[in-house]
């Protein structure tokens, strides 16, 4: 049943004390939705997409508004720590990740507890989640699906979810009070070149920035590439002191951003970079801060959908008293996609025939014995789920990217002229670039004319690109190269910690059987040694070697690697 719900009125606390089963589209993000879900005296499961945004609006708890503590629930929290918080908390209020939602479970059956599923719009999102978690989620939320509550500013259509969805209530919330967002776009050919020259790099050397008459000494930069950020931070020469992140916890991840400190909640550090672990839900409160919010298309992983998760991430900062309160830097280009819908679609029915084929395959052998051999390749694995001892098809991942194929695409290959979106968007004009030089000569002025790596470029300040590669090259080893691409590579090479790690474990681990104990030790020692600061997981070790099992045995747990 469809029902369209109008308030007069700038927080849902202000109208309704729980929230209704359905699926929700609340329109706005920010309208305080979910906090009605923390605050009332109802016992709530709330399942999120991320550990930062479980961690984030846990921290927020207790306030002025809510007196009780809020448990955040993700792949490291005990039973134990479930059960403490359950006997001692009352009204009983967690907030899980995805992944972590079968953990649960039993307070739902056991215990009544409503289930609410938090930016449902991520559900289809694959560069967040395994196509096992999707498969999970919607599997337990079936069985609860006379009481589920999915919520989301952008849900997703209809059409791409699972059928029963269409048969529980459709609720569409509207608020007579909102704020339009007011962007101010910058339109370039290289977004990152724009971000470090005109954004950071001036604030850096001045503490403060105008732009089209707003003023701010503080950045929340949006952008979904974890080596961008690290490159940036590297090429424009920021103080790591200054600068926080929101991403991934993965092994990777920390080897690039290494140093670089990951902010959760308090006071805001000058330059805050998120990746789309922060797109969804996180609250910012900063009265000092613009946002920015970087699009390359030129990149599938680094895009920002303009409709959801550009909605998502200029929604982060909740400070009113911010004189940019619903402004935003907007700096993106207008590239196009190499193939066409048509392509696209074809390639994804040929992988669904094939992996149908090698289910096929697998029935056979398992019949006739032969199934452990049974050999699997990356795309089978994205497409399939593993139950009762057979691969099904995962038809949740092919939703997710034909999704993106027919409704994200399109509106990335209309281009982003979103000045029907906004209110009164302003634009910044860009640079005018120089007459023609080659990156060589670039290299011999600096040879020339540098004094212990400064320079001034004069009339070659414009080539920002080839200024920052020849720079850094000289930062990381005191020497420049003629090859743009060969010192592209240099740089890319550089302090490269993973790489380092995965050669130093490969060199003191064996193949064999360690208690995870003696295995995080070894691990840790390696970390110490590089100066590399993070605390070993034991995850960790499925990403350093090819394959690793995890076990426990008469209470002790165990790491195996089985292959290096």
């Amino acid at each position: 049943m469809k029902k369209n719900l109008k308030f007069d009125a700038e927080f849902a606390s202000e109208v309704m004390k729980e929230i209704p089963p359905g699926y929700i589209d609340k329109t706005v993000c920010g309208c305080g939705l979910t906090s009605v879900a923390l605050e009332n005296d109802v016992k709530t499961v709330i399942a999120v997409p991320t550990i930062y945004l479980a961690i984030n609006k846990a921290e927020q708890y207790p306030n002025e508004r809510f007196n009780g503590k809020v448990l955040a629930v993700w792949g490291e929290t005990e039973w134990t720590d479930i059960e403490f918080y359950r006997w001692n908390n009352n009204p009983q209020k967690i907030i899980v990740t995805y992944d972590s939602l079968p953990n649960v479970i039993y307070l739902l059956d056991d215990y009544n507890y409503k289930l609410i599923i938090d930016e449902s719009n991520e559900l289809l999102s694959k560069t967040h989640l395994k196509p096992d978690v999707i498969d999970r989620v919607f599997s337990i939320a079936e069985e609860y699906k006379d009481t589920v509550s999915f919520i989301s500013a952008t849900p997703t259509p209809l059409e791409y979810m699972p059928r029963w969805i269409s048969e529980i209530d459709q609720i569409r919330i509207e608020w007579e009070k909102t704020v339009k967002a007011q962007p101010i776009l910058v339109e370039r050919s290289n977004p990152y070149q724009s971000l470090r020259k005109e954004f950071i790099s001036p604030i850096v050397q001045n503490g403060i920035l105008t732009i089209k008459g707003k003023t701010f000494s503080k950045l929340i930069i949006f952008m979904n590439s974890v080596r961008q950020i690290a490159n940036i931070i590297k090429e424009t020469g920021l103080n790591k002191e200054e600068c926080g992140i929101i991403c991934g916890a993965s092994l990777k991840n920390d080897s690039k951003i290494n140093g670089i400190k990951r902010y959760v909640s308090g006071v805001m550090p000058k330059f805050l970079f998120i990746t789309s672990s922060g797109f969804s839900g996180i609250d910012l409160y900063d009265n000092e801060a613009m946002t920015v919010v970087v699009s390359n298309t030129k990149r599938n992983w680094q895009m920002i959908d303009m409709l959801t998760d550009l909605k998502q991430a200029i929604s982060r900062q909740r400070n009113r008293d911010n004189p940019n309160y619903g402004r935003f830097i907007y700096i993106y280009n207008q590239s196009m996609f190499s193939k066409s819908e048509e392509q696209l679609l074809s390639s994804l029915d040929a992988i669904r025939n094939r992996i149908l084929s090698s289910i096929n395959l697998y029935e056979y052998g398992l019949q006739s014995g032969n199934a452990d051999g049974f050999a699997t390749y990356p795309d089978f694995i994205s497409y399939t789920v593993f139950k009762n001892g057979r691969y099904e098809l995962n038809e949740q991942a092919f939703l997710a990217d034909k999704y993106f194929i027919l409704e994200t695409r399109r509106q990335y290959q209309k281009g982003f002229d979103i000045r029907g979106q906004f209110e009164n968007s302003t634009e910044v004009q860009p640079i005018v670039l120089p007459g023609e030089v080659t990156y060589s000569e670039l290299v011999k002025y600096f040879k020339e004319n540098n004094k212990d790596g400064e320079i001034d470029w004069g009339v070659y300040s414009t080539k920002n690109e080839w200024i920052s590669v020849i720079e850094t090259s000289y930062k990381c080893y005191k020497n420049v190269w003629k090859d743009y691409t060969y010192a592209k590579m240099m740089i890319s090479n550089f302090g490269d910690v993973y790489n380092t790690i995965k050669s130093v474990a490969n060199n003191i681990f064996s193949e064999g059987k360690y208690s995870r104990k003696e295995a995080t030790k070894k691990m840790q020692n390696i970390y110490d040694d590089l100066k590399f600061s993070r605390s070993v997981r034991h995850h960790d070790f499925n990403e350093i070697f090819k394959e690793v099992k995890h076990s426990k045995i008469r209470g002790e747990r165990y790491v195996e690697i089985v292959e290096k």
